[in-house]
């Protein structure tokens, strides 16, 4: 059988307080594109034992490949580095959390102390803005959505994970950074594609270009045999 009749899988984590409809407007008709939501962790588990988990889970193989949105990529990364997988992608994300802003590791230290309604600014549409900007109506109104269907626990819980965390370094397969300029600063990223017009959710606000990046990275350094060039559809990713 062909490697284009096998399907790979293209296994994609979205980011803590999100989930699946991140990634609806990715269009990669020539891979199966897997969506998990995120399994609750075990107390005191670290990202390292997570990962570990996850991709027993999951079934990760060989042909496999991972990626994911800011922790999403961050979690695709600890698995990438625990075994064999055919590609690594970032979008928005790092595998250096040692060189994250100092007041990120202040936020989660005391992250503790802060009432779970006060973590609910995130659903707050100035900040959305800002954060994912510039969205469009719909995005926008999805990742109200998404903010205020998150759980508290959880994300001071991947917060911790991602502080602790030594980082993945000697990715042995091929990686692709995509990375906008909100949220997790350039400097912590290597990116190999920057959407300098775009906040932390480009793959709603920017999905031409980053299926563009993705089919080409698939292309070039998985060596997936591709159909011709498929358009990224514009956003619709909440119905």
């Amino acid at each position: 059988m062909s490697q284009k009749l096998k399907r790979r899988r293209l296994v994609l984590f979205s980011g803590m307080g999100a989930d699946a409809r991140l990634f609806h407007s990715i269009r990669i008709p020539e891979v199966e594109i897997v969506t998990p939501g995120h399994t609750e962790s075990t107390p005191g588990e670290t990202l390292t034992a997570y990962a570990a988990r996850i991709a027993d889970g999951l079934y990760i193989e060989p042909p496999d490949i991972v990626g994911g949105i800011s922790f999403g990529g961050m979690l695709a990364g600890e698995i990438a580095r625990q075994r064999e997988v055919a590609g690594l992608i970032l979008l928005g994300s790092c595998l250096r959390p040692d060189r994250l802003p100092r007041s990120y590791r202040w936020i989660e230290r005391f992250g503790c102390f802060i009432p779970d309604f006060v973590l609910s600014i995130r659903a707050w549409w100035p900040l959305v803005r800002w954060r994912f900007a510039p969205p469009t109506r719909d995005a926008e109104k999805c990742l109200i959505e998404m903010a205020r269907a998150s759980n508290p626990a959880q994300i001071r819980t991947f917060g911790h994970m991602i502080i602790d965390w030594k980082g993945a370094a000697n990715i042995q397969c091929p990686v692709l950074s995509i990375h906008g300029d909100r949220v997790i600063p350039l400097k912590c990223a290597a990116a190999d594609v920057i959407l300098e017009t775009a906040g932390h959710a480009f793959t709603l606000t920017h999905s031409e270009e980053t299926n563009s990046a993705i089919r080409e990275f698939l292309r070039t350094r998985v060596n997936l045999v591709l159909e011709s060039s498929h358009e990224g559809d514009p956003y619709n990713a909440c119905f």
